[in-house]
């Protein structure tokens, strides 16, 4: 018990120092709050002005024009079909963003119904290219659309009644549309949460270690008779908060923006899913914090801490790249029992709405087995005194 009073008195000063350091709550709250919003922004404005660019003229070459599909795509606005002597200098080029080739006897094979041979062509490394052929795709569904429903006695009769101009956005009215906000919010914030959740903790776990070595206030706080063991729970748990705030707060700063920016309703979430991830984010952060915290002890300096602790931060964001297409109802027992990558699951999980309490409970103990491991050597060096006063 006396240990526990000890601890919380080492937290209430090291949240003191926090505070009254404006670079800390610069960087730890504020940053993630205006920096992930405006970093989406213009990664969505730019990528919303390309495609304007793109759908307002594709265009595109075709080895046989003498046929329906000619008709019917130069009847299109947004296409323009030029001639070109060789397709793939045009494409690596610019001068065409797809190449369309074509069966010869397309149109006999249209009347009789039969199926003809179309493929199309892009430039794989052009961002012009991969989204000029979502356009062309689009009308080639059209194409075969109207060649599928209506019946055409000749050649002639083909070539002149499917030169029509098609409104692609009133002929896609009865799909079903893909909520851009939700995928957007399902996508990021696993990233953002793990990431500044490793982040927000990293400065002052090198602060309140290394930092204090350097300043000489360890000294002072060893001959105060608080036990080494409460004041490393007490420089863990004021580590644990700026961990738990700066996610906290990059998850408000995501929210926020994409429910100002987007017309489509946010994930639904309840507030048994809001507990959770709350949940999850303490000991995320506590994770990353008892890490972040044996590194500091260990160093000599805040600047070997800071060394130390960057290549953490690169590292905690590598597994998020490998869950983007990751359906939660393919989650089993290996996602969830490797380091990072079974936080980014469950909270995938959360934000979808279904989450498994089971697979909640197993991550918990993953974390409390990592914060304990953690704990553990921390306490180790911590006594030591060859590593608490290595220069």
């Amino acid at each position: 018990m006396k240990m526990f009073r000890q601890a919380l008195i080492i937290f209430l000063k090291e949240l003191k120092c926090i505070v009254r350091d404006k670079k800390t709550f610069i960087f730890g709250l504020l940053l993630p709050l205006m920096l992930v919003p405006s970093m989406l922004f213009i990664v969505d404005f730019s990528t919303k002005n390309m495609q304007g660019q793109v759908m307002e003229n594709v265009n595109v070459a075709m080895d046989n024009k003498d046929n329906s599909l000619y008709n019917f795509l130069n009847a299109q606005d947004v296409i323009t079909i030029i001639d070109v002597d060789d397709f793939q200098k045009a494409l690596d080029s610019g001068t065409i963003s797809a190449y369309i080739k074509v069966s010869k006897d397309i149109d006999e094979r249209v009347i009789k119904k039969e199926n003809f041979d179309l493929e199309v062509k892009y430039n794989e490394s052009s961002i012009n290219s991969v989204m000029a052929l979502t356009t062309v795709s689009q009308y080639e569904n059209a194409y075969r659309y109207l060649i599928a429903n209506y019946d055409f006695k000749t050649v002639d009769n083909l070539r002149e009644s499917i030169a029509i101009k098609i409104d692609l956005s009133q002929a896609e009215e009865g799909l079903p549309k893909i909520d851009t906000s939700s995928l957007y919010f399902s996508m990021l914030v696993p990233m953002m949460l793990i990431l500044y959740c490793c982040m927000g903790s990293a400065g002052t776990a090198a602060d309140v270690s290394a930092g204090e070595k350097e300043r000489g206030t360890l000294e002072p706080l060893l001959s105060t008779g608080a036990s080494r063991s409460s004041i490393v729970i007490g420089k863990l748990l004021a580590t644990t908060s700026m961990g738990v705030v700066s996610g906290l707060f990059t998850v408000l700063g995501l929210w926020g923006y994409l429910l100002i920016s987007s017309s489509s309703n946010m994930p639904n979430i309840s507030a048994f899913d809001m507990i959770s991830l709350i949940l999850v984010t303490v000991f995320i952060s506590m994770f990353f914090a008892s890490l972040n915290l044996m590194i500091g002890v260990y160093s000599k300096s805040y600047k070997e801490a800071q060394t130390y602790l960057m290549p953490v931060s690169i590292m905690c964001s590598v597994p998020t790249f490998f869950t983007y297409a990751l359906d939660v109802s393919h989650i089993g027992i290996l996602e969830l029992c490797v380091p990072v990558l079974n936080m980014i699951c469950i909270v995938k999980e959360i934000l979808s709405g279904a989450v498994n309490l089971i697979h909640l409970g197993i991550v918990i103990l993953w974390l409390l087995f990592y914060v304990c491991v953690s704990l553990f050597v921390t306490l180790r060096m911590f006594k030591k005194e060859s590593v608490v006063f290595r220069i």
